[in-house]
């Protein structure tokens, strides 16, 4: 059974089973894979976990759901933060490189840098939601990130 004593403000987990959870007027949210405690208090504990609604949201685990849940604290990885930021960049690069490549090949030489920024863009920011989730990089940070690389504000709040 977890409780919010172990759960450290600002680390990364990983659920086993990640379960739909209720979320405002009862909207299913599936709970993701990793998530970072954002705060705790005697009800539960707030997280991030990579979702986007309107903008940048995080989500209250109450007691009985933690109970439920089987989670495992990650690592930390102390000063690879920088190092994991590199690689989600040129892993985006790469990618866009890769589909650029792939749209001029259909003829369209024209889209084809537009269509890889575009790429960039989206696949840049599934990586920084990742690393955010997993308490490798502050989830604030994270939409700032998003923001700058997309240039669409992203709203911080719950």
């Amino acid at each position: 059974m977890a409780n919010t004593l172990e759960f450290e403000v600002g680390a990364g987990y990983e659920v086993a089973n990640p379960p739909k959870l209720a979320v405002g007027d009862d909207q299913p949210h599936q709970l993701s894979r990793f998530f970072t405690v954002l705060a705790t208090d005697e009800h539960g504990v707030s997280v991030y976990d990579g979702w986007y609604g309107e903008g940048f949201s995080s989500l209250h685990l109450p007691h009985d759901v933690l109970a439920q849940l089987d989670v495992t604290r990650l690592p930390s990885r102390g000063e690879a933060g920088a190092a994991d930021l590199a690689n989600a960049i040129a892993t985006s690069a790469a990618a866009a490189i890769e589909r650029r490549d792939q749209v001029k090949e259909h003829g369209a030489a024209e889209q084809s840098v537009h269509a890889s920024q575009r790429f960039f863009v989206q696949f840049f920011s599934g990586q920084i939601r990742g690393l955010a989730s997993k308490g490798l990089i502050n989830p604030d940070l994270a939409v700032q990130m998003i923001s700058l690389s997309t240039g669409v504000e992203l709203a911080v709040g719950e």
